[in-house]
């Protein structure tokens, strides 16, 4: 069985508060991107141990540091070495957490990517030979506004780059967002490289034409399919809630109404 969890700021920006309402929701894992209003790279070590010391007192365990790694542009070498500068201390801190995963994207999407894609293979190729010799994952994340957005783009990137030490942040919101139907289509190209998930529902707003993020279970993502499939394929990862939209501003109600919806889908399966 998966394990639930969430990223912390779609509740609150303090991590305490935060922790606070992951366990009374009952999850059993957290992941971390902004902190008392920091990224999580720029943490100082006494702030990672009190977040260390604070979510294992709540029974929560630290999955995933979800950085900003190469959200940056292929096509700039002073943004690219920048990244670059600070993936050390992006991994000291996933280790510092006992965490095993270092999510990262696949460099903001520009025109004519065909031109660019040898230089994104390869700078993610150094760049996973560098985490597994810390003995970290580095996980890309689909992401509409970068090279890699669908199921199917990531199964491409990381066939091209041919490492096991890289693997997938599965995201079916940003596959429904970049046009693909995350389940079955996406999931059933990017399942063989899933080692995390995120988790949250939209649909398309005729009024608007955009992507109107809701709570899951009342959106276009057929999560119940996409959830028996991750029983059937024996996925143990984390299943982490990305609320994405705010009730009245407030990220815990939201986050509490999207918890409600997942473990209605959920007890409607029998899991």
């Amino acid at each position: 069985m998966f394990k639930l969890g969430v990223i912390t700021d779609e509740i609150t920006q303090d991590v305490k508060k935060a922790l606070g309402v992951a366990k009374e929701l009952g999850l059993d894992c957290i992941e971390l991107r902004g902190c008392w209003n920091k990224n999580v790279k720029d943490l100082t070590d006494p702030e990672i141990r009190r977040i260390r010391a604070t979510a294992r007192a709540a029974g929560l365990e630290v999955v995933c540091i979800a950085s900003p790694l190469f959200k940056c542009k292929i096509t700039d070498k002073r943004e690219v070495d920048e990244h670059l500068g600070f993936l050390p201390r992006l991994i000291s801190i996933t280790k510092l957490f006992d965490a095993e995963i270092l999510r990262g994207f696949a460099f903001w999407a520009t025109e004519n990517p065909t031109q660019y894609w040898n230089k994104v293979v390869e700078n993610l190729r150094k760049t996973t030979e560098i985490c597994q010799s810390e003995g970290v994952i580095l996980a890309l994340e689909n992401e509409p506004a970068t090279f890699v957005g669908t199921g199917r783009e990531a199964t491409s990137v990381l066939e091209k780059v041919g490492s096991r030490g890289l693997k997938l942040v599965w995201d079916p919101g940003n596959a429904f967002c970049a046009g693909e139907v995350p389940y079955p289509d996406g999931y059933l190209q990017a399942r063989g490289h899933m080692v995390h998930m995120h988790l949250k529902d939209a649909v398309w707003d005729k009024g608007t034409g955009k992507v109107r993020f809701v709570a899951v279970g009342s959106g276009e993502i057929d999560y119940s399919g996409q959830f028996r499939a991750l029983i059937e394929d024996g996925y143990s990862g984390c299943v982490s809630i990305e609320t994405h939209y705010l009730i009245q501003g407030d990220g815990k109600k939201s986050t509490r109404e999207t918890c409600s919806g997942l473990r209605s889908v959920l007890r409607r399966l029998n899991i």
